[in-house]
């Protein structure tokens, strides 16, 4: 009897513990869904190659030409990842014009600061009778695609992110990102002011105050219209 009695507590005890093993269980495999925006939707970074064409027409640069000259080279220099590449066509009627357009481009280009060595000068051959000076340069763009609806939205019985969920907010962060590659990873620190180093340890040598020093221009005063 006492045997019995046993028998049926203990069956008791498995029957009341099959259901809580099995909702752990569940609990396991729907946390284990990965539902991060940024994982579902990572923001590519690949490079892609900036190109202008510029006349040589045997007349040089003309003023819009020097403006989108320089607008390319600010573009170069912010988001750059190599060297400018400036090609003169081979072989053709405007071979002559097209030497003389890429020294303005490499005048521009010196006057910006830029190094010499930056500057890559290349031919190519085209059978265009005349052909443009062209410049290019090497950057970082972003890639992201959505508008992924495989799925009816409606009928999301386990509650789960939808397909295409949080991918038009990675779109947009990708769209206004400055620099891609910030992306990738932080950026390196400038160099730090020599000049301003230089006086602030000639006024240390001397003992003297290193702090800077106002006069009284530079001190705002609160206007006296609203007293």
């Amino acid at each position: 009897m006492s045997l019995s009695l046993t028998a049926r507590r203990l069956a008791a005890v498995v029957l009341v513990g099959l259901p809580l093993a099995a909702c752990k269980s569940d609990r396991v495999i729907t946390g284990s869904v990965p539902t991060s925006v940024e994982d579902r939707y990572p923001i590519g970074v690949v490079p892609a190659r900036t190109k202008l064409d510029l006349n040589a027409d045997g007349h040089g640069l003309s003023r819009p030409d020097k403006a989108m000259v320089e607008e390319f080279i600010l573009g170069w220099r912010r988001r750059g990842t190599g060297g400018l590449e400036v090609m003169a066509p081979i072989g053709t009627a405007n071979e002559t014009e097209a030497v003389s357009v890429v020294e303005e481009v490499k005048e521009i280009v010196y006057a910006y600061g830029m190094p010499v060595d930056s500057v890559h000068v290349t031919g190519y051959r085209t059978t265009l009778y005349e052909a443009p000076v062209r410049l290019a340069y090497e950057r970082m763009i972003t890639t992201l695609e959505c508008g992924a609806w495989p799925t009816n939205a409606a009928a999301n019985h386990q509650n789960r992110p939808y397909e295409n969920f949080g991918c038009a907010t990675q779109k947009n962060l990708a769209a206004i990102v400055e620099d891609p590659r910030d992306l990738e990873g932080p950026r390196t620190m400038t160099p730090r002011s020599g000049s301003r180093r230089d006086t602030v340890y000639d006024k240390y040598r001397k003992g003297e105050d290193p702090s800077t020093t106002y006069n009284d221009d530079e001190v705002g005063q609160i206007s006296e219209v609203a007293q």
